[in-house]
C-alpha cells in the first residue's frame, strides 16, 4: 500500500466540507476496524462466509486484516468514484465496483449469488438531514429507493442492507438507531429479520472528522439474521458495553419524559412559561431551556409541571459531567428523591433566570445549591457503578 493510501485512509481528504457533510463520510480509524472484526470473530468465522460486501467502502478500512484475506470472495463498493480509485491502488484482491447502496438494490447488482453466504460489512453513510448541526450546508446527496428514503443515510443503510438478506452484519452506527424509540421503529423491516448480537460503544471523536467539541456513542454492532429478531424491550434491558471497559442499560435510568412535555404543544397556549424543546442530553447541551419568546420550538408548560422543567434546567449545568456514551439519552431522573427536592430546583431555575422569575433570596439560593449538588454527586456515582 503506498503512503498517500495509508495517509488517506483516515479523513476523506479528497472531499469539500459540503460533500463529506451530504455524503455522510466519517472514514474508519483502523483501531476500530479491526475492533469490528476481533468482536465479529465471536459469532462466525471467516471460512463459514462466501462473500464480504462492504458497500460504502471509501478507501477500504474495512478491507484489511487477516479475517478479511481468509474470505473467498472480497467486494468493495461506493457511490464516491474517487474513493474506489484510491481504495483499489491498495487492494489487489478485492472486487471493486461503483455503485449507489441506496438505489435499484439486489444481490445481482453486486455479482453476489443467492445461495451465497454474505457477510455485510459496513460503516455506512451518516448524515441526519433534520439535526440543526451543519444545517447549513445539508441536503440529500444521492438517489434513494422510496421504501428507504428516511431522514437520515445512515438507517435508510441499515434499511437496504435488509433487502440484501445477508447472514451476518458488522456495521457501525450511532447508538440513537438503537436507544430513540422513533429510529427504532422507522428499522422495524430490519430489526424484525435480524438479532443483535454485540453492541460495542465508542465516541464518535475516533472519527477524523467528526466534532473534537460535542463526541456522541456510536456502535460497533453485529446482527446476525435470525427469525426472533430485535424487539425495543431487548434493547430497553440491553447492557452496552464500551470500548473503555464501561457498561450500563437503559433500563436502570427513570426519564424525564415520562412527566413533562418535551416537543412543542400549541393546543396548551396561554401559559405562563415557555421553554425550548427537548431531544437529548447533547442537544440539551447546546440549546436554551427557558425562553421568553413564543418560537416554533417553544413548549408551552402547564403549571404542575414547572418544578420538572427547573429539574431539567439545572442538570443542564450538570451534563457535561456525564460520561459521552450517555449522551443520546433522555434526561434521566430520580423521581422519587426528585419529589423531595421540588422547591429546590424551582429555586435554583429562578436565581438562574431572574428576567422570568422572582428572583430568591440569596440564603434559599445557598440552601437549594447544596441539596440539588448532593443529589446530582449521588446520581452521577450511580451512572458509574
Amino acid at each position: 500500500m503506498d503512503k498517500i493510501a495509508k495517509d488517506q485512509r483516515v479523513s476523506a481528504k479528497h472531499l469539500s466540507f459540503a460533500a463529506k457533510t451530504n455524503l455522510g463520510s466519517f472514514y474508519t480509524p483502523k483501531r476500530i476496524a479491526q475492533k469490528l472484526y476481533e468482536t465479529l470473530a465471536k459469532f462466525v468465522a471467516p471460512d463459514q462466509i462466501d462473500v464480504l460486501l462492504e458497500p460504502n467502502c471509501g478507501y477500504g478500512a474495512l478491507l484489511e486484516g487477516e479475517y478479511v484475506k481468509r474470505i473467498k470472495k472480497v467486494i468493495g463498493a461506493d457511490i464516491d468514484e474517487s474513493a474506489i480509485a484510491i481504495a483499489k491502488s491498495a487492494f489487489s484482491f478485492v472486487c471493486f465496483k461503483s455503485a449507489n447502496a441506496l438505489k435499484n438494490i439486489s444481490r445481482s447488482n453486486y455479482g453476489i449469488n443467492e445461495n451465497d453466504r454474505l457477510l455485510i460489512a459496513a460503516n455506512p453513510p451518516y448524515n441526519d438531514l433534520t439535526s440543526q448541526i451543519k444545517n447549513g450546508v445539508k441536503k440529500l446527496a444521492c438517489e434513494i429507493d422510496r421504501d428507504l428514503l428516511t431522514r437520515d443515510l445512515g438507517l435508510s443503510s441499515l434499511l437496504g442492507f435488509n433487502r440484501l438478506r445477508p447472514d451476518f452484519i458488522a456495521v457501525l452506527h450511532p447508538l440513537s438507531y438503537l436507544i430513540k424509540k422513533t429510529n427504532f421503529n422507522l428499522l422495524k423491516p430490519f430489526m424484525k429479520n435480524y438479532a443483535l448480537k454485540e453492541a460495542l460503544i465508542f465516541n464518535s471523536q475516533e472519527f477524523c472528522d467528526a466534532s473534537k467539541t460535542s463526541g456522541f456513542p456510536v456502535l460497533i454492532a453485529i446482527y446476525a439474521k435470525e427469525q426472533k429478531g430485535t424487539s425495543y424491550e431487548d434493547i430497553y434491558h440491553w447492557r452496552f458495553n464500551t470500548i473503555e471497559g464501561e457498561s450500563f442499560t437503559m433500563a436502570q435510568f427513570d426519564y424525564i419524559g415520562a412527566y413533562l412535555d418535551k416537543y412543542p404543544n400549541k393546543k396548551k397556549k396561554n401559559s405562563k412559561y415557555l421553554f425550548y424543546t427537548m431531544r437529548d442530553i447533547n442537544a440539551l447541551k447546546r440549546s436554551r431551556t427557558f425562553i421568553k419568546e413564543e418560537i416554533a420550538n417553544a413548549v408551552h408548560i402547564r403549571e404542575e409541571k414547572l418544578d420538572y422543567y427547573c429539574y431539567v434546567d439545572i442538570f443542564k449545568d450538570y451534563a457535561d459531567r456525564l460520561p459521552y456514551y450517555m449522551g443520546n439519552l433522555d434526561v434521566p431522573i430520580d423521581n422519587k428523591r426528585f419529589e423531595s427536592l421540588r422547591d429546590s430546583f424551582r429555586i435554583l431555575s429562578a436565581y438562574k433566570h431572574s428576567d422570568i422569575f422572582a428572583k430568591p433570596k440569596f440564603d434559599d439560593f445557598q440552601k437549594a445549591q447544596t441539596r440539588a449538588q448532593d443529589y446530582f454527586r449521588d446520581f452521577l456515582e450511580k451512572v458509574r457503578l
